[in-house]
C-alpha cells in the first residue's frame, strides 16, 4: 500500500466528511474547527455573551467539543456551571462545573465537554443534527447568579459533522463489523495478527477495499505487504467471517512525529456492501491493541525495529 495512495482514499474520505458538514475557522489554527457563533439575546443589561462549538484533533479522540464563550458586554462575568443541550446526542455529560471568568471585550474562553453518541433513524447516514443550545449559570460582579441560554448556530456545521460520523459507524456496524485478531510479538519488534471482518446483520456481498496505518504505525497484509493488490477481501453471502493475516511495524519513526502524534491507533478502513461506493470506517481498538502496539511504538521511537 502505497503512502500516496492512502493520502488519495483518505483526502476522499475528508472531503465526504466536510460535505456533510465540516467546518474551519480561521484564527484557530489547522487543528481546530468550530461552528459559527450564533446571535444571542442578553439575558440582562449586564449579560451579553455569544457560545460557539470548537473541536481540535485531541477533541476528536476524547470525543469532546469545547464550549467557546464569547464576553461582548461591559461587565465582568463568571461562568460558574454550563450544559451543552444538544437533543440529536444521548449520553453526554451534562452539567458541568466551570468557574470560568470572562473580561469584557469579547476575549474567547473554551470549556471541553463530552457530547455523547449521535442518534440516528434508521440507515440514515447523511442526518441534520436539531438546534441546540448552551445553558449557563452566570455570576456578574454585584454577586448576582443569572440562568442564562444561547443557542449555537443552527444549522449547526460541527454537530452536523459529529452527528454523520456516528450514524454512518452505526449503519456499518449493522452490517458487519472490522477489528483485529490475536496477537503475536516477532523477534523484529513488528506484531503479527489478523483483521476480521464478521458479518453482523448484511447478508450480501462485503468488500474490504483497503485498510491503512496510523501516523505511527504501518498496517499491511502478508505475505506480499505493499504489493498486495487490492481489494484486501471480499466475504461472499454465506460466509459469516474472513481473517486476513497482516504485520504491524513503526513507521515515521522522527522525533517529530512522535511527540506531535495524537491518534496513535486511527486505522482508515474502506469498505463497501454489494459493490456499493467506497465507505470510510476505523478498525477498531480495544485494550489488547493498546498492550500489543505499545512495544511496537516503544521500539519504534527508540529505533529497534527492522524497518
Amino acid at each position: 500500500m502505497k503512502r500516496s495512495d492512502v493520502g488519495f482514499l483518505l483526502g476522499v474520505a475528508l472531503l465526504v466528511l466536510i460535505s456533510l458538514g465540516g467546518a474551519a475557522v480561521a484564527g484557530l489554527g489547522p487543528d481546530r474547527a468550530a461552528s459559527p457563533a450564533a446571535p444571542a439575546p442578553a439575558a440582562d443589561d449586564a449579560i451579553k455573551m455569544r457560545v460557539e462549538l470548537t473541536q481540535g484533533r485531541v477533541d476528536e479522540v476524547r470525543h469532546t467539543v469545547q464550549i467557546s464563550m464569547h464576553n461582548d458586554g461591559p461587565a465582568k462575568l463568571v461562568v460558574e456551571s454550563l450544559e451543552l443541550q444538544a437533543p440529536s446526542f444521548s449520553g453526554g455529560q451534562g452539567r458541568v462545573r466551570a468557574d470560568a471568568w470572562l473580561p469584557p471585550g469579547g476575549l474567547q474562553v473554551d470549556v471541553p465537554v463530552s457530547y455523547g453518541t449521535g442518534v440516528c433513524a434508521g440507515d440514515a447516514v447523511n442526518p441534520r443534527a436539531k438546534a441546540s443550545f448552551v445553558a449557563m449559570s452566570v455570576r456578574t460582579d454585584d454577586g448576582k447568579v443569572h440562568d442564562v441560554r444561547l443557542p449555537v448556530a443552527d444549522p449547526n456545521p460541527m454537530l452536523d459533522k459529529l452527528l454523520a460520523i456516528d450514524c454512518l459507524q452505526a449503519y456499518l456496524d449493522h452490517r458487519a463489523t472490522f477489528t483485529f485478531g490475536p496477537w503475536t510479538h516477532l523477534p523484529s519488534g513488528w506484531v503479527s495478527g489478523t483483521v476480521v471482518i464478521k458479518r453482523t446483520g448484511f447478508a450480501g456481498t462485503v468488500t474490504l477495499q483497503e485498510f491503512a496505518g496510523s501516523i505511527i504505525l504501518e498496517v499491511v497484509p502478508t505475505p506480499l505487504r505493499l504489493a498486495t493488490p487490492k481489494p484486501y477481501a471480499v466475504l461472499r453471502p454465506g460466509q459469516n467471517e474472513l481473517s486476513i493475516p497482516i504485520v504491524v511495524d513503526g513507521d515515521r519513526c522522527t522525533p517529530h512525529a512522535l511527540a506531535e502524534i495524537k491518534k496513535p491507533y486511527v486505522f482508515p478502513t474502506f469498505v463497501s456492501f454489494d459493490g456499493g461506493p467506497p465507505l470510510y470506517t476505523e478498525l477498531k481498538i480495544t485494550d489488547a491493541e493498546i498492550a500489543a502496539f505499545k512495544p511496537v511504538i516503544d521500539a519504534c521511537a527508540a529505533g529497534h525495529t527492522q524497518m
